[in-house]
């Protein structure tokens, strides 16, 4: 790192080896590397001997921190602020980057970085705990995902600096804006955590509603190149795909026009938003409105236009961008009965007091639905071969 020209390292101590030797839960050694603190810390003061020995004393070396795993087995409280006090007193790092809980599991990885619907920010005010013991800069990253936060966690003065990973794959110039003055056009992070998903599954970072990302060779995030001529385009369709086309149009120098059918704009975006665990995904919409506002772009809503609608504007380009509609006659008999996800989670449609929800799909639709269902009262009778917590009754 330092021969790539790098200004510094930091060592992931949460999780991995180095941590392994600290925590009770994974070191159950007898011999002079587990048992007491000092045996514990051997591995890690070798470690970072040999690092400095190597890169000398002016190349940062910072180590992220596990200050308590929060598990009855794990590293507790007391002892991770020994080690944050003994590596800081050492002078073999510059800084701790302070993080809480544990990750072998799915669950508690999520309390460690935690996703939509959990709560920002939720161990500042232990980080901040810890910048108070010790006196080398402290960092800390865990969902703070926007400016307002971050800016409150360092002139508060509970961290030095605050790390937005997710965040800035969201918005790459996240940064720059706020240097520029131009915080309110930051495109948010709504803690959907598909960056991660897509990491895991595809070895790829995608971000859910930034398609730049990763792709940054082929498509701009930021749109600078103006069509040598400008044209009439008629969107049919404000929900996300919509929104993007507007907002792309008009920075290139076109005049657009979206037709909605829905009093609002969103889409099924606005659907999934519904539910209290999963709001905050309403500002995907809200940002694209925001920049098509700031473009002034007209909009016309409660509209299902039809083709002497869209040919009325003289276009010249026209998007469809509705997407595509749920199949809901899928029985032999009975189809009267059927609705879709979308007809629920809207509230179009009340369903009597007996339910089968039907997911041929496995997303987040069917689930939101059900959970949605449970929550006014209603039930699903039961059906063989259904899935039921043990407690149900």
């Amino acid at each position: 790192m330092q021969a790539a020209g790098l200004d510094g390292i930091e060592l992931r101590c949460y999780g991995h080896l180095i941590d392994g030797f600290w925590s009770p839960a994974t070191n159950r050694r007898d011999d002079g590397w587990g048992g007491a603190l000092d045996n514990r810390l051997r591995f890690v003061h070798m470690v970072l001997d040999a690092i400095r020995d190597r890169v000398g004393p002016e190349f940062i070396v910072g180590v992220r921190v596990v200050a308590d795993e929060d598990w009855d087995k794990g590293l507790n409280r007391d002892e991770g602020f020994e080690i944050a006090r003994r590596l800081a007193a050492t002078g073999q790092v510059d800084f701790l980057n302070v993080i809480r809980g544990h990750i072998e599991t799915d669950a508690a990885l999520a309390r460690v970085i935690p996703v939509i619907g959990m709560p920002t920010a939720p161990h500042l005010h232990f980080a901040g705990e810890v910048r108070s013991a010790i006196d080398i800069p402290v960092f800390h990253a865990a969902r703070v995902n926007d400016v307002a936060t971050a800016r409150h966690a360092v002139a508060a003065g509970k961290v030095d600096m605050i790390g937005m990973t997710r965040a800035q794959i969201a918005d790459p110039n996240l940064g720059r804006k706020v240097a520029e003055g131009r915080e309110a056009e930051i495109r948010p992070c709504v803690g959907a955590t598909y960056c991660l998903d897509r990491i895991y599954e595809a070895g790829e970072t995608l971000y859910i509603h930034n398609p730049a990302t990763r792709r940054e060779a082929k498509m701009p995030h930021e749109i600078e190149t103006r069509a040598e001529t400008r044209r009439k385009v008629v969107i049919v369709g404000a929900g996300p795909a919509g929104l993007t086309a507007a907002r792309v149009a008009s920075a290139r120098g076109h005049e657009v026009v979206v037709f909605e059918a829905a009093p609002e704009a969103g889409g099924q975006v606005r659907l999934a938003a519904q539910s209290p665990r999963r709001r905050e995904l309403q500002a995907i919409i809200d940002w694209r409105l925001e920049r098509c506002a700031d473009a002034g772009i007209a909009f016309c809503y409660n509209l299902l236009a039809e083709a002497d609608d869209v040919l009325a504007e003289n276009p010249d380009i026209v998007l469809i961008t509705t997407g595509g509609s749920p199949n809901t006659q899928v029985m032999e008999a009975g189809n009267e009965l059927t609705v879709s996800t979308w007809d629920i989670l809207s509230g179009d449609v009340q369903p009597g007091r007996n339910v089968l929800l039907f997911d041929d799909q496995g997303g987040h639709g069917a689930m939101q639905a059900a959970e949605l269902i449970a929550a006014r009262g209603w039930r699903s009778s039961p059906r063989s071969g259904c899935s039921r917590p043990k407690s149900a009754g």
